[in-house]
């Protein structure tokens, strides 16, 4: 479920579309050419947690208890990463939710969240994504931008931690170990122009 947005982009229709791709499940295509700089969407968040050293499983699930069923819902429509046994426990369900699709949106980790369509972005590694995005405090909204120009059928990517200028082999280890996906970007499957 994708919430409404009355302020995105003046009321212009988005030039994207969510589509279930391949080995990544729901991800955002360009439906229309996009230029650098266009702002993309604006979100609020469907669960944030302001902590004082990260969140802790029992707080991510005390918060995602609180929230309305329809936010629920849309939390737990969003990747887990969880084998498909694993994913009838709800508890486990919401942490996996949370392990994949949170955002840290300060430097000290203690402000992140989990958005809805700003999670369905798929990751690309550093040089190979095409968005950027910024938090807003004040209005409690990450914006997401077109890093450069994006063609039609393109997909809508970001790097997850663009501090993981580590190498290919490190780089998919890590993002193997806490987000469950082997990154198939084309810097990753270009491995002469990264160190190993």
């Amino acid at each position: 479920m994708i919430a409404p947005n009355p302020d995105f982009l003046g009321g212009r229709p988005r030039p994207f579309a969510l589509r279930t791709l391949p080995g990544k499940g729901v991800s955002v295509l360009a439906t229309l050419p996009i230029s650098a700089d266009t702002l993309l969407l604006a979100a609020a968040p469907l669960l944030i947690l302001h902590t004082s050293s990260g969140p802790k499983p029992a707080e991510i699930l005390h918060h995602f208890a609180a929230l309305p069923a329809a936010t629920q819902a849309a939390y737990l429509d969003l990747c887990s990463g969880l084998e498909a046994e694993k994913e009838q426990d709800q508890d486990a369900r919401v942490l996996g939710v949370w392990q994949c699709n949170n955002f840290c949106l300060d430097d000290q980790g203690c402000v992140n969240a989990v958005f809805d369509l700003p999670s369905r972005l798929n990751h690309a590694c550093v040089g190979r994504d095409n968005c950027r995005w910024q938090w807003d405090e004040e209005k409690g909204v990450i914006r997401f931008w077109a890093e450069r120009d994006v063609e039609v059928g393109e997909e809508l990517t970001h790097c997850y931690r663009p501090d993981w200028r580590m190498g290919t082999r490190n780089r998919r280890d890590a993002l193997r170990g806490v987000y469950g996906f082997e990154c198939r970007c084309r810097r990753c499957e270009e491995p002469d122009s990264d160190d190993e």
